[in-house]
């Protein structure tokens, strides 16, 4: 059973994913959770605290149900890429579009106007960008990254356009669109591995 913290954290990150930081109360995050506000400020002394909270919950989540099985040892290098660049066709068609990336939601409200935001998310943002450049890298290792790769530069391409998919779904409701988007960007790194014909990878799931 979740402790009460739990509950908390658990309910602003639904709420904040969905609203956004701004538009979510403390009494909508107290409706959510079914706990008092007492047991809310004990934990959490104001909404920034509890928000940073839930983000760094919202990065637990990521890294455990995403990453390390995305990233997982032993898988080829480009295996792990495109189940990467799977995850969001998958999630926008369990879910509809609906929702996006709560990475970059939260990004795309508050960067302008709330340092302590700004900063944390970008940290986690280079997080995720670590991991596939680690994995570039070990293409690299292993001869099958085309020679003269930026790895920093296409990692961040990578990102910009895994985030663009998500946004697009979300903002036209249409899983498939994120779809089009992903294969476009697996055509686009296929061109850097010289180990195979890898069209293939540009059109079958890991």
């Amino acid at each position: 059973m979740a402790s009460t913290r739990e509950q908390i954290l658990d309910a602003a990150g639904r709420l904040i994913h969905l609203q956004g930081f701004h538009k979510t109360s403390v009494d909508d995050i107290l409706r959510e959770s079914g706990v008092g506000k007492g047991n809310l400020y004990y934990y959490f002394k104001s909404k920034d605290e509890l928000g940073y909270a839930a983000l760094e919950r919202t990065l637990e989540r990521i890294q455990g149900e995403v990453l390390e099985r995305v990233f997982a040892q032993g898988v080829d290098p480009w295996t792990q890429l495109e189940r990467f660049l799977n995850y969001p066709v998958e999630r926008a068609r369990k879910e509809g579009g609906v929702g996006g990336c709560p990475l970059g939601n939260l990004a795309l409200e508050m960067s302008d106007i709330h340092e302590g935001f700004r900063a944390r998310l970008s940290q986690a943002f280079e997080r995720v960008q670590s991991k596939i450049e680690e994995t570039l890298e070990r293409a690299r290792s292993e001869g099958t990254l085309r020679t003269g790769t930026d790895i920093p530069r296409l990692a961040h391409f990578v990102m910009a356009a895994f985030e663009g998919a998500f946004m697009l779904g979300k903002l036209h409701r249409n899983a498939e669109l994120v779809g089009n988007v992903v294969d476009e960007l697996k055509a686009h790194v296929a061109q850097y591995c010289v180990a195979c014909d890898i069209s293939c990878h540009a059109s079958h799931g890991g």
